[in-house]
């Protein structure tokens, strides 16, 4: 058995782990020196990064937990069977360190780093209450096994949390669904790349009644980060949007190639969630650059999403279309 390790501003500006199988022991431990911080991998965060992080995690959880919780977070980038290091890479430490830090200052919960697929066969499962893909990308693992544990442990009432590039997770160029499954469980297939890719964009509150969204205060806010379309139509028939890109606000970039169904409802969600069965999900497209993760009403988001799929918040996860008809 391998070893895994526990561990307002307004304006942001914009500034991938390993093989399935064996992982050297040192890169699968938290190592903590006077140069930096190592994480998996090797990488390290800076103490300017710490620094940062430091100032922004929450001090408090939006929620007691019911009971001690365990999040499992991967960061696994494969591309045609073999690791690889997406854009995002650079970055993998400084979110691992936030995601660590929120559950250890708040109590919510205990973050345990692996990158060993071996950790997703239901007997390892069974000790987290959800799983977090931090910046998974590619094909991580074609396992039939490990498939089937990884949907069995949400639909049986567990959580999962995504963010940033986890919507291209089971998704290769150029093929946008390898894992179809997948794509329904957490709420839609990335297909195309990046309609923004660092330019300035306008987030709107969706949802300004949801716990998830209150460390907004009902807001919009400004953002330079990478965003992802979705290829599925009428994503608010199967989503509960919290946030979303204001088209009109922020406009449509020329330089990017647009799928024509987004083209024509224009809607671009940033973050959601959504029950998948007997469980929970919760997505982000934001956390590509550094600065995201040192943004304290992003964090306080994240940590309310990451306590929604632990069950310990209270959310209306109604599909938004559903929400708007009752509204008529």
């Amino acid at each position: 058995m391998l070893p895994s390790f526990s561990t307002k501003g307004r304006q942001i500006p914009w500034s991938r782990p390993r093989v399935a199988g064996s992982l050297d022991m040192l890169s699968n431990m938290l190592l903590v020196g006077t140069l930096g911080f190592t994480l998996l991998q090797g990488q390290t965060l800076v103490p300017d990064q710490k620094q940062r992080v430091d100032h922004a995690v929450p001090a408090t959880a939006a929620a007691k937990p019911k009971k001690p919780r365990r999040l499992l977070v991967t960061n696994l980038e494969m591309h045609d069977g073999h690791p690889w290091h997406g854009s995002s890479y650079d970055f993998i430490p400084v979110a691992n360190y936030a995601i660590g830090e929120m559950g250890k200052r708040t109590g919510a919960y205990e973050a345990v780093f692996s990158n060993d697929v071996e950790i997703f066969r239901p007997k390892r499962l069974r000790q987290f209450d959800a799983i977090c893909f931090l910046n998974t990308n590619g094909v991580i693992f074609e396992d039939p096994e490990l498939k089937k544990s990884l949907l069995g442990f949400v639909a049986g009432g567990k959580g999962f949390v995504g963010i940033h590039d986890a919507i291209a997770t089971f998704v290769q160029y150029p093929k946008y669904d390898q894992w179809p499954p997948f794509g329904q469980m957490l709420g839609g297939t990335e297909n195309g790349g990046h309609p923004w890719d660092g330019e300035m964009m306008t987030v709107k509150i969706d949802d300004p009644k949801s716990p998830l969204t209150a460390p907004f205060h009902g807001e919009e806010f400004r953002i330079a980060d990478q965003a992802f379309q979705l290829q599925e139509p009428n994503l608010r028939d199967h989503l509960h949007v919290l946030l979303s890109i204001d088209v009109e606000k922020t406009g449509l970039s020329p330089k990017h190639r647009i799928l024509p169904v987004r083209a024509v409802d224009q809607d671009f969600p940033v973050s959601w969630i959504r029950a998948y069965k007997k469980g929970r999900v919760f997505y982000s497209s934001l956390g590509h650059g550094a600065p995201v993760f040192w943004n304290a009403p992003l964090l306080e988001h994240f940590l309310a999403g990451i306590q929604y799929a632990l069950g310990d918040l209270k959310a209306d996860s109604t599909p938004s279309a559903r929400v708007a008809a009752a509204k008529k």
